[in-house]
């Protein structure tokens, strides 16, 4: 489901939407405050059928996301460790990670002590 929620983010970034909207699925809050926390998105309202709006920001006109991927594919789980993470975390945008104390950004889990699997990268 994520990767339904990230094409959709990445598609209304490319024809210039102000929001988009999809279904609510179990995680798909926890990813999208940690992208209001990072700046990424105005914002994001949740109704009562059960479909989030996204409303999308935009810098001068250009989208503030160019980049967004899923890395961690059912398939291809893609994991790094703290070591790795304390490497990498300073070179990227924003790394989204699933870690044994939640989701959380890569500087998140730095700071945490925590290494774990990574689902998108958004820069």
């Amino acid at each position: 489901m994520l990767a339904k929620i990230i094409n959709r983010l990445r598609n209304g970034y490319l024809v210039y939407h102000l929001g988009v909207s999809f279904k609510d699925v179990r995680f798909c809050t926890k990813v999208l405050d940690i992208l209001w926390k990072e700046r990424l998105i105005k914002g994001y309202t949740k109704t009562n059928e059960g479909v989030i709006t996204v409303f999308l920001r935009y810098d001068e006109g250009l989208p503030i996301c160019t980049r967004l991927v899923v890395l961690s594919r059912p398939r291809d789980r893609l994991y790094l460790s703290l070591l790795d993470l304390s490497r990498v975390s300073k070179d990227f945008g924003v790394l989204i990670l699933s870690t044994p104390k939640g989701i959380m950004t890569s500087q998140e889990a730095v700071r945490k002590g925590e290494g774990g699997e990574i689902l998108a990268y958004v820069g």
